[in-house]
């Protein structure tokens, strides 16, 4: 029998082109056969709360925990990182991207183990490719206007048609942008949400929502403080395009079901904790009859590529994706990157999730952990400090 005998964690840091460096953890899962490793990848830590985990004692600790497994017992395997990392109900748990990355390097040992891809694993794949709409990240100053109809241009370029745009720090830099990028490009533009982050009570929301809704999109995302289920529901009455939001625990589906507070889930592996408790999520959105669009934190080529098998593999995922992270970072640690073509991230062909370490590049970029030149806003808006 195969079996895990130990865990390797690499701290890395990657800048993104916006500015911001952003902290990972690349997780290696060693067998005793020579050659299987199973990757995963506990992206983008850079978020709130502002503190890292220790990693070498993290590291040991997971060692503990799973030395010994069989590679394809996933459901064991998961059952107890959730013994001893459950949910806190929290988008931005750090249990969630530890297990995330656990779990993700589970599921790859075990497709490697079986010599097929994670898709295959998943049931199979019903499409090899994903609209993703690019994130045009939230306006603060007078400036950012023209930068971002610039990223937009370079995108349109590209091959990308759909967009994700933040708003809700400086409503009128909003409105203006969206209002100067609809009459630049015209129906070239596609935007797919006007993504609100929780930072504005549902009202607020509505009222901007309505106010810029002749520029045209196809939602809305997250327009309620976090939790706010009447909110929601309120604005899920009052908008005229979907409301969606993001799932970030089991319960937190349930509730938006029963609530009839949404229509559209945005579920991505890092914000629930891996492939295992992203089936059990489309289970109750298709039992719901509720869409779903993959979601992201932003991840380097391992965290999107387990996007990506999860995207192809579930049918209630109908919607344009967001994982667009090795786009953002200037750095990788993979021999293969994922690949965009004409706006759509393909599924990565090779057993696992089609991903294999580079060890130099990973050499280049790791180091520790920090919060250092970083404030809350900037971790909030994933943009740099901005000098007093």
């Amino acid at each position: 029998m195969v079996a895990i005998t130990g865990v390797t964690l690499t701290s890395v840091n990657t800048p993104r082109r916006g500015g911001i460096t952003c902290g990972h953890i690349i997780v290696e899962l060693l067998t005793d056969v020579d050659g299987l490793v199973g990757v995963g990848e506990m992206s983008d830590l850079q978020h709130l709360p502002r503190y890292h985990v220790d990693v070498p004692e993290l590291e040991r600790t997971l060692t503990g925990l799973l030395a010994g497994l069989d590679p394809l017992a996933l459901t064991e395997g998961y059952r107890r990182l959730e013994a001893s990392f459950p949910q806190a109900e929290h988008i931005y748990d750090k249990s969630r991207a530890i297990k995330t990355g656990v779990d993700t390097a589970l599921w790859d040992l075990a497709a490697k183990r079986l010599g097929i891809r994670v898709a295959d694993l998943l049931g199979g794949p019903m499409r090899d490719r994903m609209p993703i709409a690019y994130p045009i990240f939230r306006m603060q100053h007078e400036d950012d206007v023209h930068r971002r109809l610039d990223v937009v241009a370079d995108r349109l370029a590209d091959g990308f048609q759909w967009f994700r745009i933040y708003v809700g720090r400086r409503l009128d830099l909003d409105e203006r942008f969206l209002r100067m990028a609809r009459e630049r490009f015209g129906d070239q533009l596609r935007i797919k949400s006007l993504d609100f982050s929780n930072l504005l009570d549902a009202k607020a929301a509505c009222r901007f929502a309505n106010r810029v809704s002749d520029v045209g999109f196809d939602l809305v995302e997250a327009p309620a403080p976090a939790r706010d289920i009447r909110g929601l529901a309120m604005a899920r009455q009052q908008l005229p395009v979907p409301v969606s939001e993001h799932v970030y625990s089991y319960r937190w589906a349930l509730d938006l079901v029963a609530a009839d507070a949404v229509d559209v889930f945005n579920v991505s592996v890092i914000a629930i904790g891996g492939i295992t408790p992203v089936r059990r999520i489309f289970a109750i959105a298709e039992a719901a009859g509720t869409p779903c669009l993959i979601g992201t934190t932003q991840e380097l080529s391992i965290g999107t590529a387990a996007a990506a098998h999860v995207a192809m593999a579930m049918p209630a995922a109908v919607l344009p994706g967001d994982p667009v992270g090795p786009l953002l970072y200037t750095a990788d640690v993979v021999r293969r990157p994922v690949t965009y073509v004409d706006g759509h991230l393909t599924l990565p062909e090779g057993p696992g999730l089609g991903m294999e370490v580079d060890p130099e590049r990973l050499a280049a970029i790791e180091g520790p952990l920090t919060w250092a030149h970083t404030s809350a806003t900037a971790a909030t808006d994933r943009t740099a400090v901005v000098p007093s």
